[in-house]
């Protein structure tokens, strides 16, 4: 449940949170990067990476969960609050995290329009659609069998009927498949680029944003080999905020793994 969390609280949580999701999805685990700046691209080890990198991101694209100990909210919705009114900014540290979260919060919201064969209903159709909405709904068809995809079979027909070809429900359940074909393992492995340029600059975001809170709070102590401990900020009473304050400054101690990298523009043309 909630717990009595106040703003400065609420941000170390959902940062450390942030912070943890694109680490499981930014990393050389998952992807290798491919050129150089400007003109890099990234893919998949396998097909199966990439289906996970789709469960994760539709983690980080959907609310936190209602029994959580911070109100609930998305992840990209607690970006945007925290970009506007950051507590630990100083000498416009929050600069880089407020320009990677807009950027993305602008491409997600950008409706495209898709040539799709529905070969299983042999329609051909141009489907209508946010960005965001088709990611969500590639990540859930990702999780779930198709009796646990109900909701994404009404979804579908929805978005369907929106683009002007209205179908039945049944209809929109056998076409599910074609969808995610296209949208899933054509046009995610398409964007997963950008994507990923996205993520990782949210990822530098918060690593620059912190460096000034880091380099306050750090107190070092004599020993071989030397430690170290933390001075919270005077708001930071909670608990649980205390230990996602502690591994957020642990972090943020040493520059993200994954350098910076520019996805080329021909990974950005299209859908």
């Amino acid at each position: 449940m909630p717990l009595n969390l106040n703003s400065i609280e609420e941000e170390v949580i959902f940062l450390n949170s942030i912070k943890e999701q694109i680490d499981s999805m930014v990393n050389y685990e998952m992807l290798k990067i491919y050129g150089s700046y400007p003109e890099s691209n990234i893919l998949f080890e396998t097909s199966t990476h990439q289906r996970f990198f789709n469960i994760v991101l539709v983690d980080f694209l959907s609310c936190s969960d209602k029994k959580a100990p911070v109100k609930p909210k998305s992840y990209l919705g607690a970006l945007r609050e925290i970009s506007g009114n950051p507590h630990f900014n100083s000498d416009n540290s929050i600069t880089s995290l407020q320009q990677a979260t807009q950027l993305f919060c602008d491409w997600l919201n950008q409706e495209v329009e898709v040539d799709t064969w529905l070969a299983s209903i042999s329609m051909q159709v141009t489907i209508k659609i946010t960005r965001i909405l088709f990611l969500k709904m590639c990540g859930n068809l990702s999780k779930h069998n198709i009796l646990r995809s109900i909701g994404i079979t009404n979804e579908f027909q929805d978005v369907l009927s929106k683009s002007g070809y209205p179908i039945t429900f049944e209809d929109s359940l056998i076409a599910l498949a074609d969808f995610y074909e296209r949208f899933h393992t054509d046009i995610l492995n398409y964007h997963s680029s950008t994507i990923a340029e996205f993520l990782n600059d949210i990822r530098w975001g918060i690593y620059e944003y912190l460096q000034p809170e880091y380099h306050r709070s750090i107190v070092w102590k004599e020993g071989n080999p030397p430690m170290y401990s933390y001075t919270y900020p005077a708001g930071i009473q909670n608990k649980f905020a205390k230990h996602c304050y502690w591994n957020l400054m642990n972090e943020v101690r040493s520059k993200p793994y994954v350098p910076q990298f520019q996805v080329s523009k021909w990974l950005k043309l299209r859908y």
